[in-house]
């Protein structure tokens, strides 16, 4: 499985910011410079992001970004959930008593559950306060 890349563009620009003064106002110019994202993408991204909550965009001259939460307040579920309306790894259509259905049915929702669990275990200040640790 792999992250879609509108998802990883969210996680970079949620650290981003998080690493950002919280008074600050960045554009979208200089978050897909830093982050390399395609510019219109990232406007896209943005504008999802804004509508999940999770960040204020400020219009005008001296308009851009800045995050609506503190960066302990969004997990990295948050993050996923601003792309994916629902976080499912289980097969829905599966029937109670067939076969091997049901018994891969319930495995399956205890690994989603402790995966979103653990999605919502790591916060952007968590993330952000170790980049250092990352960089090379």
């Amino acid at each position: 499985m792999k992250l879609k890349n509108e998802i990883e563009y969210v996680f970079r620009i949620l650290n981003y910011l998080s690493l950002q003064d919280r008074e600050r106002i960045v554009t979208s110019t200089e978050i897909a410079e830093k982050e390399n994202i395609p510019h219109l993408f990232s406007i896209r991204v943005l504008k999802k992001m804004e509508k999940k909550g999770l960040l204020k965009i400020y219009k005008g001259a001296a308009g851009g970004y800045k995050l609506d939460k503190d960066p302990k307040d969004i997990t990295l579920r948050d993050a996923v959930e601003t792309i994916e309306k629902e976080i499912i790894i289980k097969d829905k259509s599966c029937k109670v008593g067939h076969t091997s259905c049901s018994v891969i049915f319930d495995a399956l929702e205890k690994v989603e559950n402790n995966f979103l669990a653990n999605l919502e275990k790591v916060n952007f200040e968590k993330i952000s306060c170790c980049e250092s640790k990352y960089k090379h």
